[in-house]
C-alpha cells in the first residue's frame, strides 16, 4: 500500500509520492471534480502534490439536479482548500450546445441544464445514459479547449476497489486514474474524512444527482 496522506490529528501532510510516470507531469491536468467523498479526496491530493508544479484546474460539471448537499460540499471544499474551481453548465444557444461557467450562488438547482440537454438530446435512460457525456465530460473538454488547452489529461476519482468503473474509452479520451495508481480504498478515503472538520451531508446511497438510477436505497 502506497500511502500519502497522513493522519495525525486531522492534519493533513503535504509529502506525496509521484502518482503515475514522469511524462503524466509534463501535461496540464484537468481535475474533474464530482462533488463526492472520493473526488474531494482525489482533488485535495493532487492539489498539494502538483499545485504550482504544473498546470492544474479544478472543474466541476454542475448538471441542475445535483443535491444540494453536494453542492455545498463542494463550495466548502473550495472554500477551505482555495481550489479555485471552474463551475460548468451545459447551455443550448440557437440549438447549438455549449457551456457557460457559473459559481456556486449562480448555479442552478432546478434542472435547468438538465432540461437544456434533454431538449437537444432526449431523456437519458439505461440504454442511452448520455446524462454525463453531455452534461459534464463534453462541458469540461469545451472549456479546455476554450483556454487553448489541447494535449491534457483528466483526473478521474474512481478508486482501486472500483476497477468496474473504468471507462473502456480511457485511453482515447486521456482519461487518468491516480487513486487505482497508489491503491487507495473507500477505507482510506473515509479515514480521511473521518478527521476531517467537515464532510459531505449524504448517505453513502445517495448519489449527487437526485434523478440517477445508478444509486439504490438497497
Amino acid at each position: 500500500m502506497k500511502h500519502f496522506i497522513s493522519f495525525s490529528g486531522g492534519v493533513e501532510s503535504t509529502t506525496m509520492p509521484a502518482f503515475a510516470k514522469p511524462l503524466l507531469a509534463e501535461v496540464p491536468l484537468v481535475v474533474s471534480f464530482s462533488g463526492g467523498r472520493t473526488s474531494a479526496f482525489m482533488a485535495r491530493a493532487l492539489q498539494l502534490r502538483y499545485e504550482g508544479k504544473r498546470e492544474l484546474i479544478f472543474i466541476f460539471a454542475n448538471t441542475g439536479k445535483e443535491r444540494i448537499e453536494t453542492l455545498d460540499f463542494i463550495n466548502e471544499c473550495e472554500t477551505r482548500w482555495n481550489l479555485n474551481c471552474v463551475w460548468l453548465e451545459y447551455d443550448l444557444v440557437e440549438d447549438k450546445s455549449t457551456f457557460k461557467i457559473v459559481d456556486y450562488n449562480s448555479a442552478s438547482r432546478n434542472g435547468e441544464p438538465f432540461e437544456s440537454c434533454i431538449a437537444k438530446m432526449g431523456i437519458p435512460n439505461i440504454k442511452t445514459p448520455h446524462c454525463s457525456r453531455d452534461l459534464k465530460k463534453a462541458p469540461i473538454r469545451a472549456y479546455a479547449k476554450s483556454i487553448g488547452w489541447k494535449d491534457y489529461r483528466t483526473a478521474i476519482g474512481i478508486r482501486s476497489d472500483e476497477m468496474d468503473r473504468i471507462s473502456e474509452n480511457r485511453e482515447k479520451e486521456n482519461l487518468w486514474y491516480p487513486l487505482i495508481d497508489i491503491e487507495i480504498t473507500k477505507p482510506h478515503v473515509n479515514r480521511f474524512w473521518r478527521d476531517m472538520p467537515f464532510r459531505l451531508e449524504l448517505k453513502g446511497y445517495q448519489g449527487n444527482c437526485k434523478v440517477c438510477w445508478k444509486k439504490s436505497l438497497r
